[in-house]
């Protein structure tokens, strides 16, 4: 689709200073392998464009790995901000609506949304003029408690469709489901205080799109669409935004 456009951030992309267009309608998503940054002085670089907070929270993780994700998932999200913004990295400041979302501060008439979601290796970006939009990244596994996270979470047309795939595929279609209904309550800063099976997502009108529709109970969820991807091999994920 024209509008949707994703890419990995690499190291090289640390020497473009030029600011980055952002057009109106359009999503650009970024992915970031972590593991890429693990031996780097990068990582120091990043570190060093976290506010105090976001630098208490990091220091807050036991496992490296954990403070190694954070640096690079919050100080990717302050470059790439600062370059669609045209603002040093340094001078983006982030705060949080009433039901906890991260949104921009202190750039007056932006319009401008964003959200990022991390797995195992990978950091995902998402970035829009859209209102809202919400993004969200799984790392492909087996999961021995799937059965019973589907029959607790999941709507009765989702888990249908999950019981109805070919058994080499019930995992991938689990995580396809998931990843949409988690971007889904991102999107609308809802969270959890949504329950995840009052809602379901399904194929649109026009199937070529790609694009699914949100169904269920609760305000709204016609306003919303999504869009899946893989990011990497290995990986599902879904981005939901609205006009």
């Amino acid at each position: 689709m024209s509008f949707f456009h994703i890419r990995e951030f690499t190291e090289d992309q640390f020497v473009l200073a030029s600011p980055m267009v952002l057009a109106n309608g359009h999503i650009h998503l970024w992915w970031v392998c972590t593991q890429t940054f693990s031996s780097s002085a990068r990582v120091k670089e990043l570190g060093h464009l976290l506010s105090a907070e976001e630098t208490s929270r990091m220091s807050r993780f036991y496992f490296q790995q954990d403070r190694l994700r954070f640096a690079v998932a919050h100080g990717i999200l302050r470059i790439l901000a600062g370059r669609y913004l045209n603002i040093p990295p340094g001078l983006v400041r982030f705060r949080q609506q009433p039901n906890g979302k991260p949104e921009l501060a202190g750039v007056a008439g932006a319009s401008f949304s964003f959200n990022l979601a991390h797995s195992h290796q990978l950091v995902v970006l998402a970035f829009s003029r859209f209102p809202c939009i919400g993004v969200d990244v799984e790392f492909i596994r087996p999961m021995p408690d799937c059965q019973q996270i589907v029959d607790t979470y999941f709507h009765d047309r989702e888990r249908a469709m999950i019981q109805c795939s070919p058994l080499s595929y019930k995992e991938k279609a689990f995580f396809d489901c998931w990843t949409r209904k988690e971007a889904f309550v991102k999107a609308t800063g809802e969270g959890l205080s949504r329950p995840l099976n009052s809602f379901f997502t399904a194929t649109d009108s026009e199937p070529e799109t790609g694009m699914f529709s949100v169904g269920g109970t609760g305000d709204g969820t016609a306003d919303w669409k999504l869009l899946p991807f893989m990011p990497a091999p290995g990986y599902a994920g879904a981005v939901v935004f609205t006009a």
